[in-house]
C-alpha cells in the first residue's frame, strides 16, 4: 500500500501561517492573564493573611477566622540558618479545634500518628525557617484535589518568634472562556477563506487579535461568577495592568509578522536561509549575543517608557510620560526642567564641541603633516594622552583644576591679573568648563582621523597647483578639504552622536550646575530615574527621544553624504 502525502496549496499554506500566529497570540495572551491573576490572588491573599493575623493577635478565636490551621513558633537556642528548632508557643488545627497546641514541633510530629497532622507541622516549621532566613514574609499556594487552594503565609512577629497561618482561598481564579475564543478561530478562518492569500495573515490576525484580546480582557476583569458573567462586565478590566501594553506588544509582533508575509520578505528570507545555510551557522552566536545584550534591552527600555514607576510598582500609562515631556512639563521655557530647553542646550553643547574638536583636530593634523617638522612622533605620542587616558579620570582632573579657591585655572588668573571666576554659580561659565573639558577630551580622535586621511592625498596634486600659482589658502579649499571629505564626514557624525551622549564630562564636572541648566537630555533623564523620585518611565522616554533625535539626525545626514558622493 503506498501512502501520498498531500500537495501544500497557497491557501493552505495561508491557513496554517495565519492560525500558526494566532495560537502565538492567544498562548502569549493566556500567559499574561494567568500571570496578572496569580499575582493579583497573592497580593489580595497575603493581605488576608496580615488581616488575619492581626484578628488572631488581637483575641479572636481561629475558628471564627476561617482558619486552617494558626502556629506561633519560638525558636530554640542554638538554632541555626540552616536547620531551626521551633518550640510551638501555641498552635490551632481546624481538624482538632478543642486541642490546644504546644511544645517542640518534632515531639508533636512523633507522638501523633496523624499523617495529615505530621505534614502540617513540617510545612509550618518550613514556613517559619524560610521566613527567619530571608528576613520577608514566606507566602506558598497549595491545591488539593476537589478542595480550594490553601495559602501557607509565615510572617516575623519578633527576632526569635514567627507566625504561620493556613488560609483556604474562597476566590480562584476562572476557567478560560473557551467557547468565545473557539468562536474568534472560527471567524479567523472564515477570514482566511473568503480574502485573497495575499491579504488573508493580515486581516486573519487582525480579527482574531481583536476578539480574543477583548474576550480575554473581559475575562481577566471578573475571577468569580458564571461562565458568561464576563459578557455584563462591559471590558472595564481593559486599561488595567499590564494586560493591554502586553497584548498590544504581542500584536504587533504577530502583524510584523504577517506583514513579512504579504510583502514576501518572509519567502526572501527563508530562501536565503535555506541557501545561505553555513554562512548563517558561522554568525548564530553573534546574532543571539546581539539579541541578548541589544535588542532586548532596548525593546524593554522602550516599552518602560509606557509605564510610571511609583513605589516599587509599575503601572501602563501610554503615552503620558512622552505627553508630559513634550509639552514642558507645566514648566516655562527658561526653566531647566523644560524638555526644550535642555534640547537647546544639548545641541548647543554638541555644535560647539564637534566644531572645536574638526578645527582644532585638522589644524593639528596639517601642522604635523608639514615635512619640515621636527620630532613627529614624540608630539603624536603627546597629543593623544587626553584620548588614551580614560575620560572620567580626565573629568575629575578638570573638576579639581576649576575649583573656585584652590583650582590651578583661579591661580592662573589671578597671577595675570585678570581675577579668579566663580565657574559653577553661573550658566556660561559652567558650560563653557564643561566645553573646554570636553574639547580636551575630543580633539585628539578628529587629529588623527584628519592626518590619515591627509596622508592619502597624493603631494602630486599639491605640486601642480603650485605650478598653476595656486595659493595655500586655495590648495586647502579646492584640494584638502575635498579629498578629507570621505573620511571627516563619518567622523563628525560619529563624535556628534558621542558628544550628544557625553555622560561623563556634564555629571563630573558641572554636576548640571547652576540648578539643573548646563544638564543635557543624557543627564537630564539620569536625574529623573535616580534623583527625582525615582521616575523609570519618564527616563525611559527621555532615552526614546533621544534615540529617535539621533535616529532622524543620521538619516539626514547619510542623506547629504550621499548627496555630496554624487556630485
Amino acid at each position: 500500500m503506498r501512502f501520498t502525502c498531500p500537495i501544500p496549496t497557497p491557501k493552505r499554506i495561508t491557513m496554517a501561517f495565519t492560525l500558526g500566529l494566532s495560537a502565538l497570540l492567544l498562548a502569549g495572551g493566556l500567559f499574561i492573564v494567568m500571570r496578572v491573576q496569580n499575582k493579583t490572588l497573592e497580593n489580595t491573599a497575603i493581605q488576608d493573611g496580615n488581616r488575619l493575623l492581626y484578628q488572631a493577635y488581637s483575641g479572636k478565636s481561629p475558628q471564627s477566622l476561617d482558619l486552617a490551621g494558626f502556629f506561633i513558633l519560638n525558636t530554640i537556642p542554638g538554632s541555626n540558618s540552616k536547620l531551626f528548632n521551633f518550640n510551638m508557643i501555641s498552635g490551632w488545627d481546624h481538624a482538632k479545634p478543642a486541642e490546644k497546641l504546644s511544645g517542640k514541633l518534632n515531639t508533636l510530629s512523633e507522638t501523633s500518628k496523624d499523617k495529615r497532622f505530621q505534614a502540617l507541622l513540617r510545612k509550618a516549621h518550613d514556613a517559619g525557617a524560610e521566613t527567619l532566613s530571608t528576613g520577608r514574609y514566606y507566602a506558598r499556594f497549595e491545591s488539593r484535589p476537589g478542595k480550594p487552594p490553601v495559602l501557607i503565609f509565615s510572617i516575623r512577629t519578633s527576632p526569635n518568634q514567627v507566625s504561620v497561618v493556613f488560609m483556604p482561598l474562597k476566590k480562584r481564579a476562572p476557567s478560560a472562556p473557551w467557547l468565545m475564543l473557539f468562536i474568534s478561530l472560527l471567524a479567523t478562518i472564515a477570514v482566511v477563506f473568503f480574502v485573497s492569500n495575499r491579504y488573508a495573515p493580515i486581516y486573519g490576525v487582525l480579527t482574531f487579535a481583536c476578539l480574543a484580546g477583548l474576550t480575554i480582557s473581559a475575562y481577566r476583569m471578573n475571577p468569580s461568577g458564571p461562565f458568561y458573567s464576563f459578557l455584563t462586565e462591559g471590558f472595564r478590566g481593559f486599561g488595567k495592568g499590564y494586560f493591554v501594553a502586553g497584548w498590544l506588544g504581542l500584536s504587533a509582533i504577530t502583524f510584523a509578522l504577517a506583514i513579512t508575509w504579504f510583502t514576501g520578505h518572509a519567502s526572501r528570507f527563508f530562501r536565503a536561509l535555506r541557501e545561505f545555510r553555513l554562512a548563517y551557522t558561522y554568525i548564530f552566536p553573534a546574532m543571539i549575543g546581539m539579541m541578548v545584550l541589544v535588542l532586548i534591552p532596548f525593546a524593554a527600555g522602550l516599552a518602560l517608557g509606557f509605564f510610571n514607576h511609583c513605589r516599587g510598582e509599575f503601572q501602563f500609562v501610554g503615552f503620558s510620560n512622552f505627553i508630559d515631556i513634550l509639552s514642558g512639563g507645566g514648566s516655562s521655557l527658561t526653566n531647566p526642567l523644560n524638555f526644550w530647553f535642555t534640547l537647546g542646550v544639548t545641541i548647543l553643547w554638541t555644535s560647539v564641541n564637534v566644531f572645536l574638536h574638526v578645527s582644532i583636530g585638522l589644524g593639528i593634523a596639517l601642522i604635523l603633516k608639514d615635512p619640515l617638522l621636527k620630532m613627529k612622533g614624540i608630539y603624536r605620542v603627546l597629543l593623544i594622552i587626553p584620548w588614551a587616558m580614560p575620560n572620567y579620570i580626565t573629568a575629575l582632573m578638570w573638576k579639581g583644576m576649576f575649583q573656585q579657591q584652590y583650582g590651578a585655572i583661579n591661580i592662573l588668573l589671578d597671577n595675570i591679573g585678570i581675577g579668579s571666576i566663580s565657574w559653577f554659580s553661573s550658566f556660561w561659565p559652567a558650560f563653557m568648563a564643561n566645553v573646554i573639558t570636553n574639547t580636551w577630551l575630543g580633539f585628539p580622535f578628529m587629529m588623527v582621523v584628519s592626518l590619515g586621511a591627509l596622508q592619502s592625498i597624493p603631494t602630486s596634486l599639491y605640486e601642480a597647483a603650485e605650478v598653476d600659482g595656486a595659493s595655500k589658502w586655495q590648495q586647502f579649499k579646492t584640494i584638502t578639504l575635498p579629498l578629507l571629505r570621505p573620511a571627516l564626514f563619518p567622523a563628525i557624525v560619529l563624535g556628534s552622536i558621542w558628544t550628544f551622549n557625553m555622560f561623563n564630562v556634564i555629571y563630573l564636572v558641572s554636576g548640571g550646575e547652576p540648578g539643573g541648566a548646563t544638564d543635557i537630555l543624557i543627564t537630564e533623564a539620569y536625574q529623573w530615574a535616580f534623583k527625582r523620585g525615582e521616575r523609570y518611565g519618564l527616563a525611559a522616554a527621555y532615552a526614546t527621544l533621544i534615540f529617535v533625535i539621533l535616529y532622524l539626525y543620521t538619516k539626514a545626514t547619510n542623506k547629504i553624504t550621499r548627496a555630496a558622493e554624487d556630485m
